[in-house]
């Protein structure tokens, strides 16, 4: 507004300027005492040189005007489009946390796997001297095992059954439990680490951690030992190591003046663990065809003179339900166990293809150290032809099994052949089909005698007593 009113001025003075000559031409006398006519002149020349730098000036202006109002509209724009672009940046950053979320999401998912199984089992038991037994029973088995870090994982299994380390099974209509609930219980329990390639710590409660050959029961499968095991493979060579806890070291009252224990406490306050290591090699003759042969020693420690480790009459068990608890083996008068376990055992499996179809071959032979008598041995062996796995498949087996009194510890042993008892021996008869893949119908019959050296009760229990077992299975997993 200043040089457009600078302008105006300018403007109106060279109008009043030109109109000047021609006045002093007709006026002479009125203008001698004022500027000269040059003086005029020049002044009008410079006055026409200030309006058209001002006009010039003008003109700068408003081009200025116009790149500024341009300016802004630019600025505008981008800022819209800063503020879009933002938006943008803002909805993709939410849409890359979900999507990281659903990725960790699914990591956690790939990192659990679940398992279990369940069967219902019709089982016949006919002995010389009891009448007939038939019942049946049910197992139901669920577990996960979780990845926590790389080479570092959980498991854990729930199983039905009760305290009895042997045996998951639940009986229907069991005496006093008719339409009961049924328990489940912590079946296994342990955490597994792989510091380096081909070697495995395992803690907790765990599966058998050493290597058992083919359809040997001198363990049975239902056990889950409790402690420590590292486990070692390379190429053909394995090794096992495991250190088992049977009864922890506990408490009890001393005299204070002989220093002894007031009670015949040897039941239970000294501690006692399973203990042993095994070596072996698996050979492949070729891609259906392998030899493994393994060795293994393991002591049990603080056994002798302990009282069995599972009483299913707990502390109220009288002293003949301790030693029956003993499952076959030597016990004292007080019930507790006469030897330590001390155990040699050599195991082999032949594993090759006949007529299209898997056959397995194998071994098992043990001998007790801590013996003190001569039924100090134990051996099984046995042939599988065929395997019940995918749909429309089965399997034939037999196996033959001999268990001196004190050749094994005998709350290991399993718990179906010869009663789950030591000093018997007898056939095992195994057919299996699968009608579907993960589903299996099995049959087992057990033809054993019992008390082979000895009777328990000339009466009740005779020596060579038959004792035969069928069961009926229907199982499937997932």
């Amino acid at each position: 507004m200043q040089n457009k009113s600078l302008a105006l001025a300018v403007a109106l003075a060279l109008g009043v300027i030109s109109h000047i000559p021609a006045y002093a031409a007709t006026n002479p006398a009125q203008v001698t005492t004022g500027a000269s006519a040059e003086e005029l002149k020049a002044m009008h020349a410079q006055l026409d040189a200030l309006a058209q730098r001002l006009a010039h000036i003008e003109e700068s202006n408003q081009r200025l005007e116009q790149e500024n109002s341009k300016l802004k509209a630019d600025a505008g724009k981008l800022a819209s489009a800063q503020a879009d672009g933002d938006k943008s940046r803002d909805a993709q950053a939410d849409a890359l946390a979900k999507t990281q979320a659903k990725v960790s999401a699914s990591d956690w998912a790939s990192n659990i796997k679940l398992s279990g199984d369940f069967r219902y089992r019709d089982e016949q038991i006919q002995r010389d001297t009891k009448s007939d037994q038939s019942r049946e029973r049910l197992r139901a088995r669920f577990g996960l095992t979780a990845k926590v870090a790389d080479g570092l994982a959980v498991t854990l299994r729930l199983a039905t059954g009760a305290d009895d380390p042997r045996s998951s099974n639940q009986t229907l209509g069991a005496s006093g439990t008719a339409m009961a609930r049924r328990s489940v219980g912590l079946d296994q329990y342990f955490a597994t680490w792989k510091p380096v390639d081909g070697v495995t710590a395992t803690l907790g409660r765990m599966p058998i951690p050493w290597f058992r050959p083919g359809q040997s029961l001198l363990v049975d499968n239902d056990i889950n030992p409790e402690g420590m095991a590292v486990n070692y493979q390379n190429g053909l060579f394995f090794g096992n190591a495991y250190g088992i806890w049977l009864s922890e070291i506990a408490t009890y009252s001393v005299n204070p003046v002989t220093g002894l224990q007031t009670s015949a406490l040897s039941k239970q306050g000294n501690g006692a663990n399973y203990a042993g290591a095994q070596v072996g090699i698996k050979y492949p003759f070729d891609a259906d065809t392998s030899l493994t042969v393994a060795l293994m020693y393991a002591n049990c420690g603080g056994c002798q003179n302990h009282q069995p480790f599972w009483i299913s009459q707990g502390s109220a068990a009288t002293t003949s339900q301790i030693s029956a608890s003993a499952n076959g083996n030597s016990t004292d008068a007080n019930g507790n166990l006469l030897y330590g376990f001390q155990n040699t055992e050599l195991a082999a499996e032949f594993n090759t293809k006949v007529i299209g179809l898997p056959l397995q071959v194998f071994a098992n032979y043990a001998k007790n150290g801590g013996a003190k008598n001569s039924l100090d041995q134990a051996y099984t062996a046995g042939v599988l032809l065929g395997k019940a796995s995918a749909k429309n498949t089965w399997e034939v087996g037999y196996a033959y099994e001999k268990l001196e009194k004190d050749s094994y510890f005998g709350q290991f042993v399993d718990s179906d052949f010869g009663g789950g008892n030591t000093n018997t021996n007898g056939s095992i008869i195994r057919l299996g089909y699968a009608p579907a893949k993960n589903w299996t119908l099995n049959a087992t019959y057990f033809i054993n005698k019992l008390n082979n050296v000895g009777a328990a009760n000339p009466v009740t229990s005779p020596q060579d007593e038959s004792y035969k077992r069928l069961q009926l299975d229907f199982g499937l997993k997932f």
